[in-house]
């Protein structure tokens, strides 16, 4: 949010400076090489639109592949829950998975917007890992519950390790840089032919500045996927736990 408005506050400024330099030291309209501005301000908006699309079809890609990478955890951890919840002893184990479930939401979430990732609920992960691996089960069935659960409790790992990836991720700055130096140049060419505004070209101004700074900040705003526009939120998450629950009133917890 912080380049959002530098940058907006960024170009109400040049286009200011621009007005006022124009106003005071422009010449009168007439054509003098304003058929080459015009293309050479068409070619970079063609470039600017071009680098725009792509980066809001990658950043669309990116956030859409979060969201598929939050659900598979989310359903690995309920899986994992359906295979401990009928061996008797593997009461704290549950107790874990609902700890770390928690702790994603409510730890996780507020970090990885800055792409980072609790090293409390890491620890409860490892911590939900060793308890699995010390389960003594009685019977071939609990025991294959429990391999069944200690497969779960690596894919998690293995989730957790693709969601903090996912975390550091982001647009890569040379689409930013691109977008931002061809939108200059759509702004600032008009205005090398010195002539002063009128209301006009004062208006095709504003509109030009518009559709740069929008489009800019649209990607800013898109470009991570725990944080502005379309940030992936952990509705999946407390909605296994809401299947928690639900295991639990098939099999009720024995301490």
């Amino acid at each position: 949010m912080g380049w959002v408005i530098m940058l907006v506050a960024v170009s109400i400024a040049i286009m200011l400076i621009a007005f006022l330099v124009l106003r005071r030291r422009g010449r009168e309209s007439e054509d003098r090489g304003s058929a080459s501005v015009d293309f050479s301000a068409n070619l970079a908006l063609a470039v600017y639109l071009l680098v725009l699309a792509y980066a809001a079809v990658l950043c669309r890609d990116g956030l859409s592949v979060t969201e598929t990478d939050v659900k598979a955890e989310a359903e690995t951890l309920t899986e994992m829950y359906w295979s401990v919840a009928p061996i008797p002893e593997a009461a704290p184990v549950r107790s874990q998975i609902r700890r770390y479930t928690a702790e994603t939401i409510h730890l996780d979430w507020p970090l990885m917007a800055r792409g980072e990732v609790s090293p409390v609920a890491t620890k409860t992960l490892e911590d939900l890992r060793s308890a699995t691996i010390r389960l003594r089960p009685v019977g071939e069935e609990s025991k294959t519950l429990q391999q069944d659960a200690l497969t779960r409790a690596s894919e998690v790992s293995h989730a957790r390790t693709i969601r903090s990836s996912d975390a550091s991720a982001g647009l890569e700055s040379i689409f930013v840089i691109s977008m931002i130096l061809s939108g200059l140049l759509v702004i600032a060419l008009p205005w090398t032919l010195g002539v002063k505004p009128t209301p006009a070209s004062m208006f095709a101004d504003l509109v030009r500045v518009a559709v740069v700074v929008i489009g800019v900040c649209f990607i800013i705003l898109i470009s991570h996927p725990f944080s502005g526009l379309g940030a992936v939120k952990p509705d999946a998450l407390r909605t296994a736990e809401q299947h928690y629950d639900q295991i639990d009133s098939q099999f009720p917890s024995q301490p």
